[in-house]
């Protein structure tokens, strides 16, 4: 049996990847005005971010997973 990690998901949140330490990467629209299609994945442990400007990629996919798999940064408290 496996446990598994509760905790809120953000409306915005498209895809979401657990780090090894509990803290997350989640990628999430990050639209501008010269680049309305972009798209971001950010670490919620050590704000590490990376993206893109063609919607959700392989390439932005492929980083949220490395991330993860590496960021010993503890997830933040909440308040």
């Amino acid at each position: 049996m496996t446990s598994q990690t509760t905790t809120t998901w953000p409306t915005d949140v498209l895809y979401r990847f657990l780090t090894i330490v509990g803290a997350t990467v989640d990628v999430v629209p990050a639209p501008t005005v010269a680049v309305p299609d972009r798209h971001a994945a950010v670490c919620r442990g050590c704000d590490a971010r990376h993206t893109n400007a063609i919607g959700v990629s392989h390439d932005l996919m492929e980083w949220a997973q490395t991330h993860s798999e590496t960021c010993r940064a503890l997830p933040r408290p909440t308040i």
